[in-house]
């Protein structure tokens, strides 16, 4: 997210225009809803796709084992109650129950990020705060695609960083009752060990 001038509130556009905005909207492109204005998101490289894809994996995998009421998912526009006219999307949410076939969604558990160069500390700053204003998000986390990082911050810590730094560390998620190994995370990128697992 770049700096932008803030729009007056009668110029900002709502959540139920933005949705009918990005119906017409080609299906490969994603949007988001940013303080009243919609914001074309950059098409992701691969190793971002590939650590999403690696999260999204683990999270079913363990759900499959112990039969977890909690559900991943791919990001889906997710509300923000400091700021009702923006609808942000995470690369990866977890909520609980069943999916509900919307486009938007008011719960989440977990919300995590891949960084790109599209997250300025400026983005991320505001998404710390939009994500902690969720009511039931118990861990915002962010994972780098520079190093071998991922920063949690969790509601029981007040919002505070916790960051995890090395492929031997794991990421505790307690509201999930799990914990990933960074080796997970970032399997099959340039900053994982070289496998073929």
């Amino acid at each position: 997210m770049t700096a932008r001038p803030k729009l007056a509130p009668e110029q900002q556009m709502t959540i139920e225009e933005f949705l009918a905005f990005t119906d017409t909207r080609p299906e490969e492109e994603r949007w988001e809803l940013i303080e009243g204005v919609p914001v074309l998101k950059p098409s992701p490289i691969d190793y971002h796709q590939m650590i999403v894809s690696n999260i999204v994996a683990y999270l079913i995998a363990h759900k499959r084992r112990t039969r977890a009421a909690w559900l991943p998912m791919l990001g889906v526009g997710t509300r923000v109650p400091v700021s009702p006219r923006s609808l942000p999307q995470p690369d990866v949410f977890v909520k609980e129950g069943a999916a509900t076939g919307r486009p938007v969604t008011d719960d989440a558990l977990v919300l995590f990020e891949v960084l790109s160069r599209s997250n300025t500390r400026v983005d991320q700053a505001w998404r710390r705060r939009v994500y902690a204003s969720v009511p039931n998000c118990q861990h915002y986390v962010t994972v780098s695609l520079k190093t071998t990082e991922v920063v949690a911050y969790d509601r029981a810590s007040n919002w505070h960083e916790r960051a995890v730094a090395s492929l031997d560390e794991q990421l505790a998620l307690p509201a999930l009752g799990l914990a990933i190994p960074l080796a997970d995370i970032y399997r099959w990128t340039p900053l994982g060990q070289s496998d073929t697992q």
